[in-house]
């Protein structure tokens, strides 16, 4: 039971995280691959960060005996401050359910052809079934898709970094063959813009990513807490962290090899994984869709935690549906924007979270070190 409770826990953390933004290879593309090779130092400081500041969430909620994530908040802000925080945590979440929807509908609408409000109503009655039995349901959807969707995404980035020439490497017929192949995966190009949120620093945008990434699952992480604590799980939010980085890092390395080529390309991964094969990029639409579901799923809960009073039952199941039916109509707003907007700018809103938990864990790591070996802080 213990092994399997911290893939469960490490399942959860990725599944909250490896969402259509990061599938699609645009929030990678932003945060890491548009500074060159340095991204990859940022990818693996984004890596160790994850690693660290999952466990952190969980002992923090220890400390103060917490299940709930607006007391967490007030634990680390004060009760006004944490008001404020827990409004913009609260407004991220439907956000997120929102940009997901909205994925799903311009997903389904470019790559089969179908309305996009199709895509927007089927995602929806999915996530309302997946969360009908509360965090139970979370806990196992995750457990069985985060894997499958993470094996595909590890899968597609090695063959495209094993077995594909870069674009030095390729001579110009072999590049524009790869260019007419990827196209039939993805047909639509944009003309790259600069994200003026994002720092010319690679290593304080690898801060921003993970900062917006656990402002938007701090909620799920809070919710498991309790559980954690009892069954243990800091080793699987670990494992979840760290594998969050051997992804981001795989990712960053094969559009890196496509650069500046992929930057025509909203949804670059597409364009990559259409490179090997048609075929390949059809698995890899249904890869996106995949995590923009599964995304969706812990902004879902966490939106309709934050009205129910609990984690399950009749109350959570009316806050659910509200929760996620309130925003489908803004799901048709465009996808690509919402992303590139919105993402950023709950990366600057989450340092003061990211530098909280740090700062509790240190202290509280500090204290314990004092009591237990007092000759050694004595020195210090």
């Amino acid at each position: 039971m213990g092994a399997l409770w911290q893939v469960q826990v490490a399942s959860v953390y990725i599944g909250a995280v490896l969402g259509a933004g990061f599938a699609s290879g645009q929030e990678i593309f932003q945060f890491f691959v548009r500074y060159g090779p340095a991204g990859l130092q940022a990818v693996l400081l984004s890596a160790a960060l994850f690693g660290l500041l999952g466990p952190a969430i969980f002992f923090v909620c220890r400390i103060y005996r917490i299940s709930r994530y607006q007391d967490l908040l007030d634990g680390l802000f004060g009760a006004k401050i944490g008001k404020v925080m827990d409004g913009v945590i609260t407004f991220s979440l439907f956000v997120g359910v929102m940009v997901m929807l909205s994925g799903s509908g311009a997903l389904m609408s470019q790559q089969w052809g179908w309305p996009p409000w199709t895509g927007v109503a089927a995602t929806t009655a999915l996530i309302l079934l997946s969360l009908w039995w509360g965090i139970d349901s979370l806990i196992w959807v995750n457990t069985i898709l985060v894997p499958l969707k993470s094996i595909i995404c590890l899968a597609v980035a090695l063959a495209i970094v094993l077995w594909t020439p870069s674009i030095d490497e390729a001579a110009p017929a072999a590049l524009t063959a790869l260019n007419c192949l990827a196209g039939w995966a993805n047909p639509q190009t944009t003309v790259a813009e600069p994200n003026a949120l994002l720092p010319d620093s690679p290593a304080l945008s690898g801060f921003l990513y993970v900062s917006f990434n656990l402002t938007m699952s701090l909620v799920v992480l809070v919710a498991l807490a309790p559980q954690v604590r009892r069954r243990g799980g800091y080793a699987g939010a670990a494992a979840g962290g760290l594998l969050l980085g051997l992804f981001a890092y795989l990712l960053t390395l094969a559009m890196l090899r496509y650069v500046p080529e992929i930057a025509a390309y909203p949804v670059p991964m597409l364009f990559l994984a259409g490179a090997l094969h048609p075929w390949t990029g059809q698995v890899y639409a249904f890869l996106l869709w995949l995590a923009m579901f599964t995304a969706a799923l812990g902004s879902a809960f966490g939106a309709a935690l934050r009205l129910a009073k609990a984690d399950q039952g009749p109350d959570f199941r009316q806050k659910l549906i509200l929760s996620v039916l309130s925003v489908c109509p803004f799901a048709m707003l465009p996808f690509a924007d919402l992303v590139a907007t919105l993402y950023p700018f709950f990366g600057y809103v989450g340092l003061p979270l990211v530098l909280a938990v740090a700062w509790v864990s240190l202290k509280e790591l500090w204290r314990r070190m004092a009591k237990e070996y007092p000759f050694f802080t004595m020195n210090r």
